[in-house]
């Protein structure tokens, strides 16, 4: 199901008034983990693929997926199989072994990015038998900008993108926080151009929201505060 960019924003903000209202007023990092709990999703840590490529999975209906005890691949190995109920979002334990710079917060974009698929894919997974374990590798991650040119499944990431962003930097506040850091008095009804010098205002509100700098920046430009490179 394909919806708008302000339905994602109003779903965002709704899921965090229903269950973190304080993240609507305040800049404050999302625990992803809460999110799940709070949306009624079981998680788990496994090595769900032997190198980086899938990052998280989404199970819409009990099934199996092949588990790589020591999540690296030399030839002759085997994976097992492991069942997995309904309701259950998997992440890569490679992504927790990370010790790479901001990894923390990738994780946490990862986490809030299959939470966004429990929220508004449900119906769209479950209807389709074959799809009911659904993962995402990691190119689905990363961009928020979708077109009737793509694939159904590429605007669904595109969108999960987009929404784990709006949950993870709510609207006004991420917005609030930007000008803020560029001590303005008044928040400008038009978009801004962007200029080197603000690479250091985002650097400085991204930590706010648990995130790295590009997240941040490009949510300021889906948002249109800022336009330009």
């Amino acid at each position: 199901m394909i919806y708008t960019r302000e339905y994602l924003e109003n779903l965002a903000d709704s899921v965090n008034r229903d269950f973190f209202p304080e993240r609507l007023t305040t800049p404050s990092v999302l625990d992803g983990y809460d999110l799940l709990e709070a949306i009624g999703c079981e998680y788990e840590w496994k090595y769900i693929s032997p190198n980086d490529c899938i990052m998280g999975m989404t199970v819409f209906a009990d099934g199996r997926w092949p588990i790589w005890p020591k999540g690296t691949f030399t030839e002759g190995d085997k994976p097992l199989f492991e069942s997995f109920r309904k309701g259950t979002v998997i992440i890569n334990q490679r992504l927790l072994d990370s010790k790479k710079k901001g990894a923390d917060c990738s994780e946490r974009f990862v986490v809030t990015h299959e939470a966004s698929h429990w929220l508004k894919d449900k119906r769209y997974f479950e209807a389709r038998p074959d799809s009911v374990v659904h993962t995402c590798t990691k190119n689905d991650f990363g961009k928020t900008i979708w077109d009737s040119n793509m694939t159904e499944l590429e605007i669904i990431e595109r969108q999960a993108n987009y929404l784990g962003a709006a949950i993870l930097m709510p609207r006004d506040v991420i917005t609030e926080s930007f000008f803020k850091a560029g001590r303005y008095k008044n928040i400008p009804k038009k978009p801004i151009a962007f200029q080197p010098y603000m690479k250091g205002w985002i650097a400085k509100i991204a930590p706010q929201f648990g995130m790295n700098y590009n997240p941040t920046f490009y949510r300021l430009k889906d948002l249109n505060v800022i336009y330009g490179e």
